[in-house]
């Protein structure tokens, strides 16, 4: 069910409650843009930051406004099992088309544990499409490709899995291990050419909120073997890229979508804010883009 750009939707605030209005301009932004799902309440949707309520609110409005246009795929990952399974239930009342689970945070878990943590939660969602997530970086825990398959040996509604582990080999190894009837996404704006050419079904992209042009582009030229104009625009991601991660990153795709029209607000505390002169960067690359 997962393939091409998918955007790491981000949540928008106002006064630092949910902008249910902007939420539904930036949807149908993105939806008219060429994406092909929508990624909600994942890291650069601010979902640790979300309340319980607050992710059930979005998942319930980005099923009524997007209607069916493309996927809507909720991330539902919370510290324990029975918080992911509870938020996990509120996304499919809400009528999600899939559900992303990313590991555990902050405990360090053995890959046995983990196993019972996914396998549980798969099967107290059954029969949803779930996705793992792998963010070993932000969750201290990795999903391990042999891990994966047996999870997904043993639930078989886990049809895939969302690697951020921003490492080309373990993608490599996941596409191997999982075999073509799974789902293996990249989660790293840079690696979306290289994901593709391994043989990747598309990316979670960050950068896909501002700039979804740019990035369906990229994997559009490669769908219709334009590989050269395909490579081109992945140099301008990476060079984009580069450059957001020197600032507050969800902040500058924030202040991108500002610039672009679309006012969906300040993070949420503690993420920083990007400055005047880096905004002033950032519209610099809109610029130079034609999205200004």
């Amino acid at each position: 069910m997962l393939k091409g750009i998918i955007p790491a939707v981000v949540t928008p605030f106002k006064e630092d409650r949910i902008d249910l209005t902007v939420f539904e301009k930036l949807l149908n932004f993105l939806i008219d843009k060429g994406v092909s799902g929508l990624f909600i309440a994942g890291t650069n949707g601010e979902g640790p930051l979300l309340s319980k309520e607050e992710k059930k609110l979005l998942f319930k409005s980005a099923v009524e406004i997007v209607k069916g246009r493309v996927p809507v795929i909720a991330q539902i990952g919370e510290i324990t099992t029975k918080e992911t399974i509870e938020v996990g239930e509120s996304a499919v009342d809400a009528g999600v088309s899939g559900v992303a689970i990313v590991s555990p945070f902050y405990f360090k878990l053995e890959d046995s544990a983990l196993k019972r943590h996914f396998v549980s939660v798969a099967d107290a969602l059954k029969p949803i499409p779930v996705y793992l997530y792998n963010l070993p970086g932000n969750t201290g825990n990795t999903i391990k490709p042999s891990l994966a398959r047996a999870i997904m040996e043993e639930a078989d509604n886990v049809k895939g899995i969302k690697d951020s582990s921003k490492d080309l080999q373990t993608l490599e190894d996941f596409i191997y291990e999982l075999g073509p009837d799974k789902d293996v996404i990249v989660g790293t704006d840079s690696l979306i050419l290289p994901a593709l050419l391994m043989g990747a079904k598309g990316a979670i992209s960050a950068l896909a909120n501002p700039l979804p042009e740019l990035c369906v582009g990229v994997y559009n030229d490669f769908l219709s073997g334009r590989i050269e104009d395909s490579r081109e625009k992945q140099f301008i991601l990476n060079r984009i890229r580069t450059i957001t991660k020197q600032f507050s990153s969800i902040s500058a795709l924030k202040a991108m979508l500002r610039l672009r029209g679309i006012d969906v607000g300040s993070v949420r505390l503690p993420l920083g804010e990007v400055t005047p002169e880096q905004e002033e960067v950032l519209k610099k690359i809109l610029k130079e883009l034609g999205y200004l």
